[in-house]
């Protein structure tokens, strides 16, 4: 897999403590990213046309102990994407991997 160089901006706060990374495979762009702290119910990822994802995280318990905040961040990824088939899970250690297959292209 091919490390790529993908803009991901902070809507609102940034959250520099929330790690993303973003490879290429044949088929598809892999997002990685760490969200410690966080449970599977608390993190939310949206893909739309413009090839963005959208990863937004909310704790239940804002004091928390970890200093875990709030955050939204748009990667804007380099090719278009095929949102129906893109799929998201969060590991019980925090880490959010989303698997975003490229848009098949009209023949």
């Amino acid at each position: 897999m091919a490390r790529l160089d993908v803009q991901v901006v902070d809507v609102g706060p940034p959250a520099d403590w929330v790690k993303i990374n973003v490879r290429e495979t044949n088929d598809s762009f892999e997002v990685y990213a760490l969200v410690s702290g966080l449970s599977r119910e608390e993190v939310r990822v949206q893909s739309d046309p413009a090839s963005r994802l959208v990863i937004t995280g909310q704790p239940k318990q804002l004091d928390n102990f970890w200093g875990v905040t709030a955050f939204k961040k748009v990667v804007n990824l380099p090719a278009r994407i095929d949102q129906l088939r893109t799929n998201a899970g969060v590991t019980l250690h925090g880490c959010l991997h989303v698997h975003v297959p490229f848009a098949q292209q009209n023949l």
